[in-house]
């Protein structure tokens, strides 16, 4: 029997580009803050995030920091293979790291990189909620794109915070 680890229709996904423009950190940090705050409002309480730099990794931090205002708020990180962030610079993998000591839960999808892996992890994390909140630029190419438009096809509300 297959575990759930999740409620589906508690569980918000997050798909976003890399690169934020360092102007727009703190106002991206805020809609984040509003768009789960609104969220957790509407039921929804589980957060899934994929751990790719920029986005991804901001939106995780954004949800540990509203755990003190949101009790049932929980991270589960969904990793699309081990050793994902061993290429990025230091201070990346730092705070990676510490991410997701905090999560509530992680998990590790391949033991190993392999091509298309980032596009089943997010598959993986459109499978396992209902609700997507994200930073796309709406150009239609990259793994934003792809989450987007998939979440779309299976009828998933997706609030854009760009």
């Amino acid at each position: 029997m297959k575990q759930r680890f999740t409620i589906k229709e508690a569980s918000i996904a997050f798909t976003g580009h890399r690169n934020i423009a360092p102007e727009q950190k703190d106002k991206v940090r805020e809609r984040l803050r509003k768009a789960v705050s609104l969220a957790y409002k509407e039921g929804k309480y589980q957060c899934i995030c994929g751990m790719a730099l920029g986005f991804d990794m901001l939106a995780a931090e954004e949800v540990l920091s509203l755990k003190a205002r949101l009790p049932y708020l929980q991270l589960i990180a969904v990793v699309p293979f081990r050793g994902q962030s061993s290429r990025w610079d230091l201070a990346e993998q730092q705070r990676y790291d510490h991410i997701l000591v905090k999560a509530d839960k992680v998990i590790v999808l391949s033991d190993t990189y392999y091509k298309g892996c980032l596009l089943r992890r997010n598959d993986f994390m459109l499978q396992h909620s209902n609700f997507v909140i994200a930073y796309y630029d709406g150009k239609q190419k990259g793994g934003t794109y792809y989450t987007c438009r998939e979440a779309r096809k299976r009828g998933m509300t997706v609030v854009n915070l760009f």
